[in-house]
């Protein structure tokens, strides 16, 4: 019976926690400066790649994708979108290209209008 007794009287005892212990502060110091050191590796490494990626200026689309996006841009006919297709219209060597942009920017203007 008194075997019994102990035994409730144990789990009746709320869980103490650990804090006066010192192998839980010295685990609590080993992953905050973990932490920081992957936080710092991870920030080294990032900057490192970003100063090796070379900017590309300008990149070459075929045309059949350069016509799509400008199907697109006279699709949604914002007023960014009419900036870019006179960015296109002016700037841009291929006729055919010069052409979708002069038309979708007469579409536009047609719609609202």
């Amino acid at each position: 019976m008194s075997r019994s007794r102990t035994y409730s009287m144990r789990c009746a005892a709320p869980p103490a926690l650990l804090s006066n212990s010192p192998g839980l502060l010295a685990l609590v110091v080993v992953f905050i400066t973990g932490g920081l050191l992957f936080a710092l590796g991870t920030f080294m490494v990032r900057r490192e790649a970003r100063a090796q990626t070379p900017v590309v200026e300008q990149t070459v689309v075929d045309l059949d994708a350069r016509l799509d996006a400008i199907e697109r841009l006279a699709m949604v006919g914002q007023p960014w979108c009419v900036e870019q297709l006179e960015r296109e219209f002016l700037s841009d060597s291929d006729e055919r290209v010069r052409n979708a942009a002069e038309d979708a920017l007469l579409v536009i203007a047609a719609r609202s209008g």
